[in-house]
């Protein structure tokens, strides 16, 4: 669960010289979180396979958590929290509720990770309008770190942000082998859940 909350931070970067535009990210995440709801979907591809995850929160500390895995571990678990508690349910198994200790690991990872701001930020450069999948959105890209910077060309990974020019939110969170633009290693899609309400699971 500690990998798949942090994901909504994930920090990648590239090479390439633009304006420094990450408050503009910085507002739209911020923007973001203010929304009364909203769903963070995942799709993780890598060499041992691939992860899809479906996170809806109800901020400030609601979540139902969905992840399916096409290798190794369960296929399949859901996690709801509500406050300090929490209830698993593995392979529809049935739902039951998950030890204090670890429902409030859950609670401070959310809190971390999704309600507050991040406190280590990821410098962003703007790309300005950028087409993409038919629509076209406001294009930034992650800078990459300052450990990174002996990199050579291709060796790195790129993260593009895409946001929605009408909401000023973030819509896209996609990150690409340096190589290989086409291949994504990282594919976030954010949806405003006007309305979703996310309640105790009948046990």
């Amino acid at each position: 669960m500690r990998t798949s909350l942090a994901l909504f931070t994930l920090l990648l970067g590239t090479s390439a010289a633009f304006a420094d535009c990450t408050s503009e990210v910085n507002e739209a995440f911020s923007k973001l979180r203010k929304s009364a709801a909203f769903r963070m979907e995942t799709k993780i591809t890598n060499d041992q396979g691939s992860l899809s995850m479906s996170n809806d929160y109800v901020l400030p500390d609601r979540m139902h958590q969905t992840v399916s895995m096409s290798t190794g571990g369960p296929s399949k678990m859901e996690t709801i929290l509500i406050g300090d508690k929490a209830w698993a349910n593995q392979e529809n198994a049935g739902w039951a509720e998950v030890p204090p200790t670890f429902a409030a690991t859950l609670a401070k990872q959310m809190k971390e990770t999704v309600t507050e701001a991040p406190k280590d930020t990821q410098e962003y450069e703007c790309l300005g309008d950028v087409e993409f999948e038919g629509k076209t959105y406001k294009g930034y890209r992650a800078k990459r770190a300052a450990k990174e910077g002996a990199q050579a060309p291709g060796d790195g990974n790129v993260q593009t942000i895409y946001v929605d020019k009408d909401l000023g939110i973030p819509v896209r969170n996609i990150a690409t082998p340096e190589t290989d633009p086409n291949k994504r290693l990282f594919d976030g899609t954010f949806t405003l859940r006007d309305g979703l309400k996310i309640e105790p699971p009948k046990l």
